[in-house]
């Protein structure tokens, strides 16, 4: 099997420079493609000094013997020695000028695989440290968690993942990747509202509207999100309801899964006596989570230990799953230097031309 060329007018995810107007190449080999990008990364440095250097053109005297070789008598033209030498000097500057925009080829490989886009919408209210699960809710979801990418990565490995918590404010914790080391580090990182991280209370609507966002640009065919949350909806600016509305017209499924049980406790100190308190909390909103999962096609689970929450993930693996293709970067090579080599070439050979070889009196 041999190399097939193609070129494409591509617009890689990742990329958001200028450089996307320019054409790519696609190298396809043994059904793996290469992809070459032209990018410029101070696009905007070679502008100010091509205005800077107009300036100065247009405000500059007239020499008034530029070239030593000149037409005194005859008919009056430039000569093909002038031509060449401003070629030179032309083609000097527009080097210079690239090689500040930092021209750079990245080189992209596309896997086409088979997997989905999953992303996770952690609750991390004040209640998730309830210790009816070992050492608390919070904790052993995030262990069932990676459990699960344990579970993916032997089985597919194509899928992506993402991480989203909330709890009254809510944000993206892991964008959607393929690497899973990457999300496990970020998974780790996560904290509880009542560390301070945010705001505590409850805002399912704004979290899973969250989540939806980071599927904008997802080339997936099935996208999921994984809805976990031990609470009733108190606060945030999106309705659950209207973020379920919004999910099915998206074409995205959410799993919800019900966390915690009646026995479950938190403890937290008294700022007036500095003594521990514990109280029972009051559960979560099964109606919702159960409505949230119908409207989007996808599925409710009521989980009341950590091994019904393991079973509830195992069972979402066995979901249908779609082609999606996978880019990843993997070489990015710097181009200033060669356009600085050309530079003081044509410089050096138009000094050469005009001030040596050329040199005589008319």
């Amino acid at each position: 099997m041999g190399w097939v060329f193609l070129a494409d007018f591509c617009r890689p995810n990742e990329q958001s420079h200028i450089d996307e107007i320019f054409p790519s190449t696609l190298l396809f080999w043994n059904g793996v493609a290469e992809m070459v990008t032209l990018t410029f990364a101070q696009v905007w440095l070679a502008l100010i000094a091509a205005i800077l250097w107009l300036v100065l053109f247009l405000k500059r005297k007239p020499l008034a013997l530029p070239y030593p070789y000149l037409q005194l008598f005859g008919m009056s033209g430039t000569n093909w020695r002038q031509k060449v030498s401003k070629f030179l000097r032309g083609v000097s500057l527009l080097a210079l000028l690239l090689a500040l925009a930092r021209p750079q080829l990245v080189r992209w490989e596309e896997v086409r695989t088979e997997g989905i886009d999953i992303i996770f919408a952690l609750d991390i209210s004040g209640s998730m440290m309830a210790t009816d699960f070992l050492p608390n809710r919070m904790e052993a979801a995030k262990k069932v968690i990676r459990q699960f990418l344990e579970a993916l990565r032997e089985k597919r490995g194509g899928d992506r993942l993402g991480l989203v918590v909330f709890a009254a404010e809510s944000y993206t914790q892991c964008p959607l990747t393929d690497d899973y080391e990457f999300f496990l580090e970020t998974l780790e990182q996560v904290q509880n509202a009542r560390d301070g991280t945010v705001k505590d209370g409850t805002a399912i609507g704004d979290g899973l509207t969250i989540a939806l966002r980071r599927f904008q640009n997802s080339p997936a065919k099935s996208k999921v999100v994984i809805l976990l949350s031990d609470g009733m909806n108190n606060a945030g600016q999106v309705q659950p309801r209207d973020a379920a509305r919004i999910a099915a017209v998206t074409g995205v499924r959410v799993y919800t899964i019900g966390i915690g049980t009646a026995s479950g406790t938190v403890s937290w100190q008294d700022p007036l006596t500095g003594k521990t308190q514990f109280g029972r909390i009051a559960g979560f909103d099964e109606p919702l989570l159960r409505e949230i999962a119908q409207r989007t096609e996808g599925a409710y689970f009521y989980a009341a230990d950590r091994s019904t929450l393991a079973s509830v993930l195992r069972y979402i693996l066995q979901l249908e799953t779609a082609p999606l293709i996978v880019r990843k970067e993997q070489k990015r090579t710097e181009l200033a230097a060669w356009l600085i080599a050309i530079a003081l070439a044509c410089l050096l050979a138009e000094s050469l031309l005009v001030h040596a070889l050329w040199r005589r009196v008319p």
